[in-house]
């Protein structure tokens, strides 16, 4: 598996695309990538620590216009309405060229803070109107909400598009790809809850070895070994705790672990606002918060894993459906029992599990 320090990661986009690099505290450093508009490095250490997956060929990737760059990136929900060519019965699965990795540029950018915008064209392959409009993110460096002493690298991501539509009953859709070392060594996704949750599948039973149903929290395994989709119910989501997912892994070629964490008040509170529906169960319940276990079919170069929320419900304003929404990505390194302390923190999560090798 490949693994960029900052440095490689700076000197292997620098000639494929524009990288604004946001500087935090004590060294951290956040990569910003042109191409596809999205943070690719989040380090708490300058050359060290990076949990955001990139792909091991990112520079072949983005020579090739690929959208599986990697980092943290934006898309619209449901994903049967706009990822599908054949969404009736869930065939064809494409990524919408224009959605990612569109055509970002940077508009403005300082050591703190930069924004990037693009225009944005998407067809509902159910009715095959076609929708235009723009997407802007705006990435700025963040300070932790409490202090913890330990190395970290902080971000808050302001995304905005609008579409030229009204009345759509669609979602913004964050996603950040994770890194997992494989099943010798796999990633745990943690997510806070109320009292017995109740997890969804989302493209098959997830088996439960596969997860762990804590009395507030439910985890799931990330070893990119096999496909399966976690979901949570908003009727199951503690929004008083504002971390909605994080995950949790060891550092590839280190005894740290490392810690990244989403956090966001802008997420559906209910069925009716959120409109991603389940390839598993169409007509019954859809989660807000998800995760995703990739399969790797070249071992060598693993894929990645998935911590997502969806975001909130685009608004009409002037026949233009608008969605708005905020959200934090934190990631920490320190030891295990310094990460599983701050997990805690974040999470508020009561007897503590995650998977070991």
């Amino acid at each position: 598996m490949k693994y960029y320090t900052s440095d490689e990661l700076i000197s292997t986009l620098s000639d494929v695309t524009h990288v604004s690099l946001l500087n935090g505290k004590e060294g951290s450093i956040s990569v910003i990538s042109e191409y596809g508009g999205r943070p690719l490095g989040l380090f708490p250490r300058k050359n060290n620590g990076n949990l955001l997956w990139i792909n091991p060929n990112v520079r072949e990737t983005i020579l090739s216009r690929g959208w599986d760059i990697g980092g943290d990136r934006y898309w619209i929900s449901p994903e049967q309405l706009f990822f599908y060519e054949d969404p009736e019965n869930w065939k064809g699965w494409f990524c919408p060229p224009s959605i990612d990795p569109a055509n970002y540029k940077i508009l403005e950018e300082s050591s703190e803070a930069c924004s990037v915008q693009s225009k944005i064209t998407v067809i509902n392959q159910i009715n095959k109107e076609k929708y235009e409009g723009q997407i802007n993110r705006t990435f700025k460096i963040l300070k932790e909400p409490f202090s913890t002493d330990l190395e970290y690298c902080g971000l808050e991501i302001l995304e905005e598009c609008w579409l030229n539509q009204q009345n759509l009953k669609i979602n913004g859709w964050s996603l950040a790809t994770v890194i997992s070392q494989g099943p010798n060594n796999p990633g745990t996704v943690l997510i806070p809850t109320k009292l017995d949750p109740k997890p969804l599948s989302y493209f098959r039973n997830i088996p439960n070895k596969r997860l762990i149903l804590g009395e507030n929290y439910v985890g799931f395994k990330i070893d990119v070994n096999d496909i399966y989709k976690l979901a949570i119910r908003p009727e199951d989501i503690d929004y008083e705790i504002p971390a909605k997912i994080g995950y949790v892994s060891q550092i590839p070629e280190s005894q740290d672990y490392g810690f990244l964490v989403k956090l966001s008040n802008d997420i559906p509170r209910s069925q009716d606002d959120c409109y991603d529906i389940s390839r598993d169960h169409p007509n019954m319940e859809i989660g807000v918060i998800q995760s995703y276990n990739s399969e790797s079919p070249d071992k060598d170069n693993l894929n990645f894993g998935e911590i997502e929320l969806q975001l909130s419900t685009f608004k009409t304003q002037e026949k233009t459906s608008i969605g708005i929404a905020k959200h934090q990505l934190f990631s920490y390194i320190g030891s295990k029992d310094e990460i599983l302390t701050i997990v805690e923190k974040y999470l508020k999560i009561k007897n503590l599990q995650i998977f070991k090798k």
